[in-house]
């Protein structure tokens, strides 16, 4: 038998070794497990904590990190009792990368994965881009002609634009995938070039390995629809109920609704019809997804993922599929015991929805990587007939005491729901937002996601790609009397002030504590020697009078606090009059530039630093003009949110 060829089998059944981790991770192994296959996880088996946790693409010693854990599934007593052993992907980025193959076969292993020269691609975009292109299927290229420096994006801007064939703004887009949303950028202003582009390079050569960068044109208001397919090594091609991803936030998909609304005939037949060409043309052979934008006239091919997706069990549940299945097929036939069903006609009757879970502070666009302390008990909801049936499950990827590391993509969870219709699946999800607790040392998106759900537009399914970033806005201040509610928690764990001190919240002075919660729950939390409280209290007083609420008061290091009270999050700070002004970290991560040197004169909305945190860059700026007297970081030093990177002076306008 020759090892590395996922249609071999021994005679005996074969032990399956599922990457990453978390309840995705664990419902893959649950579904493997169905099928009568004996399958574990990277976090089963005897490695130290570090091993356990998947090497990044970029980093230099994972191939040898990716062995280790090859190896420990090997030597497992259980593991040994089968002829022949295999590796799952997961949903890792691994799954589609060409070297896992060789390396799972080193070990002695097969890798269930797509063969190596598919992969590659579909991990390159540019390439796939132009095998579209070439087989007649309609994209956003501008130019064939892929560059590598700002010189030389500057240079093929000016013949864009002088021949007609590009206007700002224009999609800058990484020809390698990128996940995150950071594989392209829009440019509307060319001043951006100067500032962010260059850094945005550096990031994407960071993550991804490699820097080559083409030109699309922006699309106005288009709907992102993604088409989930399986290919089979016959040639024979199934495709699922489609997608759409217009919700999206900077490129990230937070929402994701199968089937896919308020879509005609013609832009379905058309992404059926070219989703079909491109995989006869690619001759590939697994599952994936092949992603679109249409502005209701055309349809545009613009990416492909050769993997099994995060998603996944929104199309699998609507299609009333198995999508595991379904990559076994196509990879791995002799796995399994019985073909699976082909997909079901879609009822009108269901409607699904994914919502993402992220540490983000999503009013300022900032990332927010920190310490979870609690999180929801409660991860079921379900509803009768009488109330419109509906189901949803929220799968927490962390745990409480688990520190969100500003490395990681941010991913804390999401919620799967599923209803009759629109209408019924959009207030499903808001009971469920509403419901759901997490507290420590982050703040989280789940409000945002909320207001977004209650907004007219989005009821009616009227959205589009760009409709997050340019028409909706969100609550920025709650009631200014939870600011006293706060005081007066706060007092409760923290040392009296002094009298040149104040909480701040963002630009609201805290008033002093005039009484004592009502606690009908109360307990002490300790985090790095620094106090907090949490538990239940009932309002008093106003309208709201006898209500019960709860909060949680954690501490992140002893100059500032972290708030949650009903579904928002309280970065409060202890400032002290009379100090030198600073500049402070607005979220916990890496300094990835600094723009400016000790006794520099820095001009208003001059960038100053620049941090990476959750792959993506927050800029540093002053409203004012100042002059750095002090630098308190240097580049590739690592901080903490409300940590000092400078101290500066004030100039006279």
């Amino acid at each position: 038998m020759k090892l590395g060829l996922a249609d071999s089998l021994a005679p005996r059944p074969p032990a399956i070794l599922v990457l990453g981790e978390g309840a995705l991770a664990t419902q893959i192994r649950n579904d493997l497990g169905d099928l009568g296959l004996y399958t574990c996880l990277v976090s089963d088996l005897p490695l130290a904590r570090e091993d356990q946790v998947m090497p990044r693409i970029t980093d230099p010693d994972a191939s040898s990190h990716m062995r280790r854990i090859f190896e420990a599934f090997r030597k497992r007593d259980d593991t040994e009792a089968y002829d022949h052993a295999w590796v799952h992907p997961g949903v890792t980025l691994w799954g589609e990368r060409g070297e896992l193959e060789g390396w799972a076969r080193q070990c002695g292993l097969s890798a269930i994965t797509s063969a190596s020269k598919d992969l590659q691609l579909f991990w390159n975009v540019h390439q796939i881009l132009r095998l579209a292109r070439d087989a007649g299927v309609p994209t956003l290229v501008l130019s064939d002609d892929p560059v590598t420096s700002v010189r030389e994006i500057e240079t093929a801007i000016k013949n864009l634009v002088k021949d007609n064939r590009a206007t700002l703004p224009f999609v800058l887009k990484s020809a390698y995938r990128a996940r995150g949303g950071y594989g392209s950028r829009v440019i509307r202003h060319r001043e951006e070039l100067t500032e962010w582009v260059p850094v945005w390079m550096n990031q994407i050569r960071e993550n991804s390995g490699e820097i080559l960068l083409f030109f699309e044109r922006f699309l106005e208001s288009a709907r992102c629809y993604v088409q989930p397919f399986v290919r089979l090594k016959s040639g024979e091609t199934e495709l699922f109920p489609l997608i759409d991803g217009s919700l999206m936030v900077e490129g990230k998909n937070w929402v994701e609704v199968c089937p896919a609304q308020s879509m005609d005939d013609y832009i379905s037949g058309k992404i059926e019809d070219y989703s079909r060409t491109i995989l006869e043309a690619s001759n590939f052979v697994g599952i994936g997804n092949l992603i679109y934008l249409s502005n209701g006239l055309e349809v545009y091919f613009i990416e492909a993922l050769g993997r099994l997706n995060f998603g996944y069990r929104l199309w699998e549940t609507v299609a009333r599929t198995r999508a595991v299945e379904w990559q076994l097929l196509a990879l791995a036939p002799a796995l399994l015991p019985q073909i699976p069903k082909a997909k079901s006609k879609v009822r009108r009757a269901i409607c699904g929805i994914n919502l993402k879970i992220y540490a983000e502070d999503t009013w300022l666009k900032i990332p927010h990587p920190g310490v979870v302390h609690e999180i929801s008990q409660k991860t079921e909801w379900s509803a009768g007939a009488a109330e419109g049936s509906s189901e949803a499950s929220l799968i927490w990827d962390v745990v409480p005491g688990q520190n969100v590391d500003w490395k990681a993509s941010g991913s804390l969870g999401q919620v799967t729901l599923f209803a009759e219709n629109w209408r019924q699946a959009v207030e499903t999800a808001k009971k469920v937002l509403k419901e759901i607790w997490i507290s420590g040392g982050i703040q989280t998106n789940e409000r945002f996601l909320y207001e977004l759900l209650s907004h007219p537009w989005v009821q009616e399914s009227m959205f589009y790609t760009g409709f997050v970033d340019e028409e909706f806005i969100p609550t920025q201040l709650p009631s200014i009397s939870w600011l006293q509610i706060l005081a007066n928690a706060i007092d409760e764990v923290c040392e009296p002030l002094n009298e040149n001190e104040s909480f701040l919240w963002m630009n609201h002075r805290l008033p002093p504590k005039n009484a004592r919660l009502k606690w009908t729950q109360r307990a002490e939390l300790e985090w790095m020697g620094l106090k907090g409280v949490k538990g239940f209290f009932q309002q008093e007083g106003g309208s709201e009078d006898g209500k019960t609420e709860r909060i949680c008061v954690f501490p992140i290091h002893d100059k500032r606090l972290m708030v949650r009270f009903r579904n928002w999050f309280f970065s409060v700070r202890r400032s002290e009059k009379g100090q030198p002004l600073k500049l402070l970290a607005l979220t916990s991560g890496r300094v990835h530039s600094i723009f400016f040197r000790e006794g520099s004169r820095i001009e208003p909305k001059q960038t100053v630093v620049i941090l990476e945190s959750h792959q993506s860059l927050v800029s540093h700026r002053l409203p004012i003009p100042v002059r750095i007297t002090k630098l308190s970081v240097r580049a590739e030093d690592e901080v903490l949110i409300g940590e000092t990177l400078a101290e500066i002076e004030r100039l006279e306008p």
